[in-house]
């Protein structure tokens, strides 16, 4: 089992995870403050960064920390290019040129990230983006959720590339995962998924398209990052 150690970086509070073994780290959602994670990790033998999605909070510090460790970049297919699009990223609402030099492993459904020991399942999870994906540890319980499932939330669809319809499948499918699984989502505290699969299934149900306009009553839960 690694180890796992978290820091908070940006306005944005992002989580960012650092995941050690005998075969290294694993860096998922280095987000900002590249100084801050350069020292950070100063200590470590960086072999790879996952980035569950392209969003700016999340890929902010990529190119520093490639440039100190040389390691590899991973991130869902479909938001690969939004690593590279001020738009898609959100970096053009914060003023900052800013893209990913070059993204190594282009991710899809059922890839599996293995490091040391350890292993790392990736689950397609559009939505939030277009090619948000989240990490399962089955043998030890543990989900990377990203930006896609929060404490007692979701991921906001309103982004350049966010998707209602996509965000209900998304759901859905983490609602029917047959296991529970300590949750350590993008932004806030760790979950369980058991404590969320009620919301999972209410999301599921009410973003499909042609009901979303009959449920407001709860859309104030899609303003977290």
């Amino acid at each position: 089992m690694y180890r796992i150690d978290s820091v908070v970086v940006s306005a944005y509070r992002t989580n960012c995870y650092a995941l050690t073994n005998e075969g290294g780290t694993i860096i998922v959602d280095p987000g900002d403050q590249a100084s801050f994670l350069q020292q950070w990790t100063q200590d470590l033998d960086v072999v790879g960064i996952v980035l569950t999605h392209c969003h700016c909070d999340h890929i902010g510090a990529v190119n520093e920390l490639v440039a100190q460790h040389g390691c590899w970049v991973a991130c869902g297919a479909a938001d690969v290019a939004g690593t590279r699009d001020l738009h898609l990223s959100g970096f053009d609402v914060e003023g900052i040129d800013y893209v990913v030099d070059h993204v190594d492993r282009p991710l899809k459904e059922g890839d599996v990230i293995e490091w040391g020991s350890d292993r790392l399942e990736v689950i397609d999870t559009p939505g939030h983006t277009q090619g948000h994906i989240c990490l399962i540890d089955r043998a030890n319980s543990i989900l990377f959720s990203g930006d896609m499932l929060f404490a007692g939330t979701i991921g906001r669809t309103d982004f350049p590339g966010g998707d209602r319809a996509l965000m209900a499948s998304s759901c859905a499918k983490l609602a029917e995962v047959n296991q529970d699984l300590r949750v350590l989502p993008g932004h806030g505290p760790a979950t369980t998924l058991a404590a969320e699969k009620a919301q999972l299934t209410h999301w599921a149900r009410v973003l499909c398209p042609r009901e979303v306009a009959q449920d407001t009553a709860r859309s104030d839960e899609l303003r977290l990052p």
